[in-house]
C-alpha cells in the first residue's frame, strides 16, 4: 500500500525519543516522522538513550529504518539539526562528533541553536537537562532512578496489555507520575524561570525544549514557553507550519496551536521605517481552533 505524500513544513521539532531504550515508541515516531517533509529538523535532545548502552541495549530494525529515513531527509535538503541531551551527552564531546558524524549530510550537532520563525521570531533550542538543579548537582540520582521508572512503565504496559483498550496509551499511569515527578522538579530548580532568563540573553522571544516529558505551550506577556514532548509516554512533537503557525501535535491529548503574528523587526525587513505598520505582537493559543483562557494551553 502506497503511503500518502507527507505534508511539507517550514519546521519539525521532536526530542527525548530515547532510541535503544525497550520503552521507546519507535514504530509510532517513524509513523510520524514520516507524514512530514520539513526544511528543518530539530531533535531536541535525548534521541538515543546512551544511558542504556551498558544495560538493557533495545536497538529494533525500526531504530535502522529511522536513522535511514533521517539520513533520506537530509539527502532530500532536510537540516538536521541535534541538540545533546543528558542521555545523549557523549555528543558534546567534540572529538566523539568529528569522528562519527563527518561522514553524515547536513547534520549540525551543539547544546543550543537559535530558530527564527517565518513570522519574524527568535526560540532558543535546548533540551533542558542544564537548567535542571537534579541533573546539574545530583546526576547519579538521576541515573539510579532510571532502572525505577522502566520497571513502573514495564507494569504500565502488562496493567495496559490485561485491562485497558489498545488505543488507550500504553504508559498512561506513566505519564501521569512523571508528570507529577517533573512539576516538583521543575518548582524546585525553577526550570521554566532559568530557561527563559537564558533565552532573554540569547536575545531570543521564547524557548523550545525537551527533558521534562511534558508537552506544552504556555504564553506569558513576553515570553513562550514550548515542550515538544516525548515519544515514551505521550507521543508528541512540534511543527511549524509554512504559515508561521506553531502546531504541537499531542497523540493522546487535543492538539495545542501557537498563531504569532508578523514580528516587528521581520516587517522593517520588508519596509522603510517609514511605511512600517504598527503591529501588536500579541500571541494567541489555541487547543484544537479553539482559544485557551488566560494565555495558558494545557
Amino acid at each position: 500500500m502506497q503511503r500518502p505524500a507527507p505534508t511539507s513544513v517550514r519546521t519539525l521539532l521532536v526530542s527525548d525519543v530515547h532510541l535503544g531504550s525497550k520503552h521507546s515508541r519507535a514504530e509510532e515516531f517513524l509513523v510520524f516522522l514520516r507524514e512530514f517533509q520539513p526544511e528543518s529538523l530539530y531533535l531536541v535532545g535525548d534521541f538515543i538513550d546512551g544511558w542504556k548502552i551498558n544495560t538493557g541495549w533495545h536497538w529494533s530494525s525500526v531504530c535502522d529504518e529511522i536513522i535511514a529515513h533521517l539520513i533520506s531527509l537530509a539527502r532530500r535538503g532536510t537540516k538536521i539539526h541535534y541538540v545533546a541531551g543528558n542521555h545523549d551527552a557523549f555528543l558534546r564531546n567534540p572529538a566523539f562528533r568529528a569522528g562519527c558524524l563527518a561522514t553524515l549530510p547536513r547534520f549540525e550537532v551543539g547544546n543550543e541553536f537559535v530558530l527564527e520563525t517565518e513570522a519574524g521570531w527568535k526560540f532558543l533550542i535546548t533540551h533542558g537537562d542544564l537548567f535542571d538543579c537534579v541533573e546539574s548537582n545530583v546526576p547519579w540520582l538521576s541515573k539510579g532512578t532510571t532502572a525505577v521508572y522502566d520497571a513502573c512503565l514495564s507494569m504500565n504496559r502488562l496493567f495496559h496489555r490485561a485491562w485497558q483498550p489498545s488505543d488507550r496509551n500504553p504508559y498512561g499511569v506513566c505519564s501521569v507520575l512523571k508528570d507529577r515527578v517533573k512539576r516538583w522538579i521543575r518548582f524546585v530548580s525553577d526550570f521554566e524561570s532559568r530557561i527563559l532568563d537564558h533565552a532573554k540573553q540569547r536575545e531570543c522571544n521564547g524557548v523550545i525544549c525537551g527533558h521534562i516529558h511534558t508537552p506544552d505551550i504556555v504564553s506569558s506577556d513576553s515570553m513562550w514557553y514550548c515542550n515538544t514532548g516525548d515519544w515514551v509516554e505521550n507521543c508528541t512533537g512540534l511543527v511549524e507550519r509554512h504559515d508561521g503557525q506553531l502546531h504541537l501535535v499531542r497523540r493522546y491529548d487535543e492538539d495545542l496551536f501557537l498563531r504569532l503574528p508578523a514580528h516587528k523587526e521581520a516587517i522593517r525587513r520588508c519596509f522603510d521605517d517609514s511605511e512600517t505598520a504598527d503591529v501588536e505582537a500579541n500571541e494567541l493559543v489555541s487547543v484544537n481552533g479553539e482559544t485557551a483562557s488566560h494565555g495558558y494551553a494545557a
